[in-house]
């Protein structure tokens, strides 16, 4: 079964406990993870708020933890980083601690912590992340949407991954017959999409509700980041630590 939920206010935390839950913010919070992650991060917290964040980092050694994370877009005063996909580079965050705090993904990320397991994707590793779920009976999709409202680019990459699920492309992943009305119309959005690559995907996230906020604030260069579809291996997963 899968079962895809356009905005974490609507996620059924019974529907979580047997599930292993996939949490999308593809701009930018799981983007930006998935490559923090990719670049070497020893672990990553993501929090509600920024006194959070702040407490967080105050109880591990210096120079180990990197502050990450945005609010209306735009990167935090006092943090080390914003929501920029690019910006964590090996050189920068190998080794490190990432605490993270964002507008909309953190929040959903927390959303899923009742499931079993709890992963993040991007397009950046959706690959990856189908690969991942190749054993897995029960799956629930979690978009992050913006301030309430669902957004088209969470949605297309949730059309992705229900598509690749329910393909056939993995043998094991053949028994993925059961979707919810939002998986099904998910599927139906990424399938008209007709989306074979990255100059494709760029534009339609160029035209979605993030990729308009991005480009009013100057980040379009986050945009053409978070489009880079199945270039990592890595996939992130969450574990409640503190």
């Amino acid at each position: 079964m899968i079962t895809v939920y356009s905005l974490p206010s609507q996620v059924q935390p019974e529907v979580l406990k047997d599930s292993a839950a996939v949490v999308i913010d593809v701009l930018r919070a799981t983007t930006v993870i998935t490559c923090a992650v990719h670049s070497g991060i020893k672990e990553f917290i993501p929090v509600l708020d920024i006194t959070e964040a702040l407490r967080l980092k105050s109880l591990f050694p210096e120079g180990s933890v990197i502050l990450g994370g945005e609010r209306s877009g735009l990167p935090i005063d006092g943090f080390d980083f914003g929501n920029s996909p690019q910006d964590y580079t090996p050189q920068r965050v190998a080794g490190k601690t990432l605490i993270i705090t964002t507008t909309n993904g953190t929040a959903a990320i927390h959303a899923a912590k009742e499931a079993r397991k709890v992963i993040l994707a991007a397009f950046v590793n959706a690959d990856a992340a189908v690969k991942k779920l190749a054993n897995e009976d029960r799956i629930t999709i979690i978009c992050s949407g913006t301030c309430g409202l669902e957004t088209e680019e969470d949605m297309l990459l949730a059309g992705c991954i229900v598509d690749r699920l329910t393909s056939g492309i993995y043998p094991s992943q053949s028994k993925y017959s059961g979707l919810n009305e939002t998986a099904e119309r998910v599927r139906r959005l990424w399938k008209n999409s007709n989306t074979n690559g990255v100059t494709e995907l760029t534009a339609l996230l160029r035209r979605s509700t993030g990729g308009k906020n991005l480009l009013r604030i100057g980040l379009a260069a986050d945009i053409a980041a978070a489009a880079q579809i199945d270039t990592m291996e890595t996939v992130a997963e969450f574990r409640l630590s503190r």
